[in-house]
This record gives structure tokens, sequence and C-alpha cells, in this order.
């Protein structure tokens, strides 16, 4: 099995320069190279890649779907980036701001190797449950809320005592928004540069945080303030296993559509 270590910026090196290879790169990536897109000019010093190591990162750059893990506890923050592919797909593990692992990942080992980060973190990983709800138990700011919190953010306080210091806060909603817990973050981004399958990007995202009281997991609808909804651990794989479902599909159909002709 094939298998680098290299940061994401020396990984870009490796793939090339070639305005039409990081065209086919995932939005994810093309937003960590510098923001732009444009891998940096190659610095010298450091061997490349065996060939094998090029043509795996490339995969992964260009992953169709990719889906992102991160678990923040103590101040840091671990990642597995997944590029989901219906046989043998691709993964790059990073571990805070050190050189990330890059190594193939079979699609049956998704689900045991993204556990196997949660349950190191302390996320509670109960059987999967996706929490539906009401709209009566959502948790929202007020808009008054919101404005003295932004006002005590753009001031310098500890986003902590921000949220703390609300008045008539939601005891619950206070204990998610002050949580100091393991934070859970999973996004899929969807992209086919052929536009076959889908004519633009499409980024899915969801956050867990774990305060004194339970877990919450938060959403921003497009046009609403955040939602904050208790859940219990089993809400993590209920999300995840569906979403998951639904990467490999789409890596699937875009695959296929990249062969036809």
């Amino acid at each position: 099995m094939t298998e680098v270590t290299a940061t994401v910026q020396r990984a870009a090196q490796w793939a090339g320069e070639d305005p039409d290879e990081v065209a086919r790169w995932n939005p994810v990536y093309r937003a960590l190279v510098d923001g732009s897109g444009t891998p940096p000019e190659r610095s010298p010093g450091p061997q490349d890649a065996p060939a094998a190591g090029i043509d795996l990162v490339r995969r992964q750059l260009s992953a169709p779907a990719l889906l992102v893990v991160a678990v923040t506890e103590a101040g840091r923050t671990r990642h597995l980036r997944i590029g989901l592919a219906p046989g043998t797909g691709t993964m790059e593990r990073a571990d805070g701001e050190g050189p990330s692992q890059w190594t193939e990942l079979a699609a049956q080992q998704v689900p045991s190797t993204v556990c196997a980060l949660l349950e190191e973190s302390g996320i509670d990983l109960s059987t999967a449950q996706l929490e539906i709800g009401s709209g009566e138990d959502v948790l929202r700011l007020t808009p008054q809320q919101i404005r003295l919190a932004r006002e005590a953010l753009a001031a310098g306080v500890p986003a902590e005592e921000a949220f703390s210091s609300l008045p008539e806060l939601d005891d619950a909603l206070r204990d998610a928004l002050t949580a100091t817990g393991p934070r859970l973050s999973l996004s899929l981004t969807l992209h086919d540069p052929r536009g076959r399958v889908a004519e633009e990007p499409v980024t899915w995202s969801r956050l867990w945080v774990t305060g004194r009281d339970g877990m919450y997991r938060m959403d921003r609808p497009a046009s609403a303030p955040m939602e904050v909804r208790p859940v219990g651990g089993g809400d993590v794989l209920g999300t995840l296993l569906p979403i998951l479902e639904q990467g490999l599909l789409f890596a699937a159909e875009a695959t296929a559509a990249g062969g036809a002709r």
C-alpha cells in the first residue's frame, strides 16, 4: 500500500502546476493551497515523491467526494480528509500543523477509521440514531443576544465569557456555546469539474460540541441564525453513515460520467 508523508503545500507541488490539473482539484484543497488554487513555487531541497506517491496525492486532491472529519480537543485539532471512491479511495491524516500522512483507504474501512479517531478523542459514539426532532427543541440566540455577543467579541472579550454573560440565556444554550469538551466537525464536498453530475460544487457541514450536560448539534441554515439542538451520541453515527453513502454514490456517478465518451 502506497503511503507518503507531506504537507498539503508539498503535495500540491508534487501534483504539478498545470492549470488544468488544478481545476480538477476538490474545492477544499484549492482553498487550502494559498487560498488561490495555485500551487506555490517549488522550493529547493526536499526530495520528490515516488511515482506511486504522486499518483496518490493527485487522486486525493481531485477527489470528487471529499469527506472531512475534524476533532478539536485541548487545543489540538486532528483531521481526516477522505477521498471517497466506490472501491479504494484515498486519505490524508493530519495532526496539528505537522506534515500529513497520505495513504489509500478502501470504502469499507472508512467507518471504522473515522470511529477510531472519535473514540480516541472521547466523542460519544452510541448506536446510530439521527435525531430529527421538532422546531420546539431547537435553541437559538435572540437578535438582541446576537448583537451583544458580536459587540463583546469585537471588543476582544473571549468567546466563552462573551456568551456566558448574555442576559436571559437558556441554560442548555449557554452550555453549548461555552462548551469546552471535544468539538467534532463533519463535512462533505461534492465536485465534478466536468459538470456532468453537478454543475457547481456542493458542501454540507455539521458541528457537534460537548458541554457539561451533554452533546449539542449545531447547524447554520442558509437564511437563519445558528440552530443548536441537544442530541445523544448516536446522532454522530446517525449522520455519518447516510452522508458517507451519499458521498460514495456521487463518487461512483462522477467516475462513470468521466469515463463516458
